[in-house]
């Protein structure tokens, strides 16, 4: 009889530790589901610049977001600028879910010269993960013209 109450004891804990996992589980996937996801959509050339356009695809906010350019090439590896933006007053340090960022590298100088260039854009936020991406280019004079 001792045993038989024991063992219904000891089947009500298991009940009530199971819920309790699969609880404490439950939320804790929730928790991972919401995250920040980073994208580089596109990068254009212009008049002496090359402008890249980052979004974030995720579902919460890009906390202090960086965003980097770099464009190296040209006849005699003549062309070497790279921006880095950390954010500023104008373009500030967040980037809501679905929301774009634009950053070009019009502050890092102008871009002139003559020949292939390779356009390297990458992004990373405190909560997000860095993502970069490679674009040829060629540069004529002042014309910046983004290939791929």
């Amino acid at each position: 009889m001792i045993q038989k109450k024991n063992l219904r004891k000891a089947s009500g804990l298991s009940i009530i530790l199971m819920l309790v996992c699969i609880a404490v589980s439950a939320s804790c996937t929730a928790t991972q589901q919401s995250q920040t996801i980073l994208d580089i959509t596109e990068a254009k050339g212009g008049l002496g610049l090359v402008t890249v356009t980052v979004k974030n695809i995720g579902d919460s906010t890009a906390e202090k977001i960086t965003i980097t350019i770099s464009v190296k090439g040209g006849i005699l590896n003549n062309i070497d600028i790279e921006k880095i933006c950390s954010g500023c007053d104008a373009c500030g340090t967040t980037l809501e879910p679905n929301a774009i960022k634009t950053e070009s590298t019009t502050e890092a100088g102008k871009i002139i010269g003559f020949g292939p260039i390779t356009i390297t854009a990458s992004a990373a936020a405190d909560n997000a993960e860095k993502v970069e991406k490679t674009y040829n280019g060629f540069v004529l004079g002042p014309f910046v013209i983004v290939t791929q």
